[in-house]
């Protein structure tokens, strides 16, 4: 009888280190094999099954799957009269023959293919949380032969439950892009996006009235409110640097009074003046360490302190206290309980930059300078290859923006 098991393929030299998955087919003293279409490194195979990764045990369910419909494809060929007389390469014939589904590809394991080709840390999250929602859609891991137009508007109206139409966005650009991956490897050849629109809302604006943020820098707080605003207005002094680029710059990246860094989020090159009111808060936070700021000499991940910053600024605010009746209370005493009219409803460290653009643009700063202070492209495209940029028109829309606000 024919026997099978799974092997780890890592001949030949591919280039990101991973083997093929292959199910072998041992019979008549012969061994032949069939892909299944997933690839791992060799430290994300245990010899029985895939480990360590993300999705794993949805791939080893698909994996076993793929092993026992071989299995049940050749107990129903063991029925024909020639079977104990034909090699393993000749059963694998009979097999591909009668069409049995052995070759197809995970969404789990392309999606993982897509991820580890450098993606950073926080689009990984999207892509996994992407994942997460097809298989929770599905109820299965699917093989990205099954999407197709129809699927997409079901999986559309899925996510519809849950999300506004950004959202939703988010989770099918990302499946756009594991599916132009797909194309590009030539996993497959139809393309379910050709008439299928991703469907957008515009941005919610996140800038604050010039009468607003000066009340919201003179409004009373606490200790901790203080320390969150700080951080907050220093991000508006930086022309509204993203938070992590902000807590992760280190001391080195200080040349000549200007912050050199690389935006995380796009990879462009920023370099900002550090103006006096910046520096101030620069040296009240200085880091004891390699980073400039000490947020990080408390916290191990920045997320955790952007977290705290953004919870502390949303209470900024009139507060007032109510008695409200408590049915937990087994003698009908009242609670005491706090309602917070915050200055700025909703207020993140978002809001720095988009208030930074709007003042600039109320100032009458050119778009091209505001662009170019952003980081967004702007102009025509050869033409910016002979421009050089000046940055002191940048350093000189800063100084007039912070000056607005200050009402220097």
């Amino acid at each position: 009888m024919a026997s099978t098991k799974f092997y780890l393929d890592c001949r030949g030299k591919a280039a990101d280190g991973k083997g093929s998955i292959i199910i072998q087919i041992f019979h008549n003293h012969s061994m032949t094999s069939v892909s299944t279409g997933v690839r791992v490194s060799p430290s994300n195979w245990n010899g029985q099954e895939v480990v360590h990764i993300s999705g794993a045990e949805v791939i080893n369910a698909k994996l076993q799957e793929q092993k026992s419909s071989i299995n049940k494809a050749i107990a129903l060929l063991s029925f024909d009269p020639d079977f104990n007389s034909i090699t393993a390469a000749q059963l694998k014939a009979k097999l591909n023959s009668k069409s049995t589904p052995v070759n197809k590809h995970l969404v789990s394991q392309l999606f993982q293919e897509y991820m580890d080709m450098g993606l950073k840390s926080g689009t990984k999250k999207i892509y996994d949380s992407t994942l997460k929602k097809i298989i929770a859609f599905a109820e299965r891991d699917i093989t990205i032969e099954e999407i197709d137009y129809k699927w997409l508007k079901q999986f559309d109206r899925f996510l519809s439950k849950t999300q506004g139409a950004n959202g939703k966005a988010i989770y099918l650009r990302s499946l756009r892009a594991v599916c132009n991956y797909a194309i590009h490897s030539k996993v497959i050849t139809s393309y379910a996006f050709d008439n299928f629109k991703i469907k957008y809302e515009p941005t919610k604006k996140r800038c604050i009235s010039i009468e607003k943020f000066r009340e919201f820098l003179s409004f009373p707080v606490t200790k901790e409110q203080s320390i969150c605003r700080d951080y907050f207005l220093l991000m508006f002094y930086l022309i509204g640097i993203n938070a992590k680029d902000l807590l992760l710059a280190k001391k080195s990246q200080i040349v000549k009074g200007r912050l050199e860094y690389i935006r995380e989020k796009t990879n462009k090159r920023y370099s900002i003046k550090i103006e006096p009111e910046a520096q101030e808060l620069i040296d009240k936070y200085s880091g004891r360490g390699e980073y400039l700021l000490e947020a990080m000499d408390h916290y191990q991940h920045y997320e955790n302190f952007l977290h705290y910053i953004n919870d502390n600024l949303k209470e900024i605010g009139t507060i007032k206290w109510e008695m409200i009746p408590d049915p937990n209370d087994l003698f009908g005493q009242p609670k005491l309980e706090k309602h917070i009219t915050p200055v700025i409803p909703g207020i993140s460290s978002y809001f720095a930059r988009h208030s930074w653009a709007t003042f600039a643009y109320d100032l009458g700063i050119s778009l091209d300078v505001i662009s170019q202070a952003l980081g967004h492209s702007f102009g025509n495209r050869t033409t910016l290859i002979y421009v050089k940029s000046d940055r002191s028109k940048v350093d000189l829309a800063n100084r007039k923006v912070i000056d607005f606000l200050l009402d220097s």
